[in-house]
């Protein structure tokens, strides 16, 4: 494709600093958390911009993940609309069609009927996507995805193991998401990219560890085109886990690796993994609030703008549930925007 200018991307900078005003900050996040009733929230949330075209059925308990559905798809639309090209996007929407093969192929082997747990947010319909899969019909399917549904089929076949689906899906989604940022050529894409397959194995390496998983089955695992060379990941397979965060420092991400150590020193505990992982990906997208041209302030918002909407989720879920504020300010996402 030819080569889109930092200055073709100046009227989505322009637009999206306008918009990104509108984020839910902290301080009404907070706001959010102190309140009781869900009810409430949800009076909030569209008080605050959330489902202003949509019916009154997605402004209650039972309608709100279709509100946060349609918040998000409103976002992606956004972006498609202001972008001069739709593939930095579409990059990351495909991430929904991954999630739904997995639901769909897991649905399949335990006979469910999976279509109403779909997410709309793909860039294949839900209807389509299972309509394909159901029938074996790769070639209405992009080449990665047609790969990992026939792996993922053999190795079910196999081992009866329904776990080899969430690792050969989500190896095939990052793979997926690279070769676009690639074939796209701006190297924020791709930056970006590595960062989220270096947190996806550092992740998948700390969880295995936890359940005393095997080597072999950590190497297995790992997702090969982040800032670790594949010969590299699979000696760090073999590692206790100090010595994989410390290890971390040599591929230039020792910051993540001194706040890790540092989780495991006070035993913090899986969920402060988590926060400190997600903290890594946010600091990136924030060093675009200095740029004026280029793309990277428009994907930033992306990411805010998911950040924001699982936030309102999970304090949703927290009131349904009675869960205590403290709990689930633990494993909010906070100065994002």
């Amino acid at each position: 494709m030819g080569r889109i200018r930092e200055e073709d991307y100046a009227y989505a900078a322009a637009h999206i600093r306008a918009i990104e005003m509108k984020l839910i900050t902290e301080n009404k996040m907070n706001r959010l958390l102190d309140m009781v009733n869900p009810e409430d929230a949800i009076k909030f949330l569209t008080e605050s911009g959330y489902g202003a075209d949509l019916p009154d059925s997605y402004k209650s308990l039972t309608g709100v993940e279709k509100l946060f559905d349609a918040e998000q798809k409103k976002a992606y639309n956004l972006l498609i609309d202001v972008l001069p090209d739709s593939q930095p996007v579409r990059l990351f929407q495909k991430r929904y069609d991954y999630l739904n093969t997995k639901l769909i192929l897991k649905a399949e082997f335990l006979g469910i009927d999976v279509l109403e747990r779909l997410s709309p947010l793909g860039t294949i319909s839900p209807e389509k996507l299972l309509k394909y899969i159901s029938e074996r019909n790769y070639k209405e399917l992009p080449e990665i995805l047609a790969g990992a549904v026939e792996e993922s089929l053999d190795a079910f076949s196999l081992t009866r193991d329904p776990q080899l689906i969430d690792f050969i899906v989500d190896r095939a989604s990052y793979r997926n998401m690279l070769a676009d940022a690639e074939d796209y050529g701006d190297p924020f894409l791709v930056e970006l990219v590595k960062r989220l397959i270096d947190v996806s194995n550092i992740r998948v390496f700390i969880r295995a560890k936890i359940l005393k998983q095997t080597s072999d089955f950590i190497g297995k695992v790992f997702i090969s085109g982040g800032s670790i060379p594949d010969d590299s990941l699979k000696n760090l397979a073999e590692s206790s886990l100090e010595d994989f965060l410390q290890n971390l420092k040599t591929y230039q991400l020792e910051k993540l690796s001194l706040r890790l150590l540092k989780v495991f020193e006070e035993n913090k505990g899986i969920s402060e993994v988590e926060k400190v992982l997600d903290d890594y990906i946010i600091e990136f997208l924030k060093s675009s609030k200095y740029v004026t041209l280029g793309i990277e302030p428009v994907i930033a918002y992306l990411f805010f703008k998911e950040t924001e909407i699982k936030n309102a989720r999970l304090i949703l879920t927290g009131l349904v549930n009675r869960i205590p504020p403290e709990t689930i300010k633990e494993r909010l996402r906070m100065g994002y925007a």
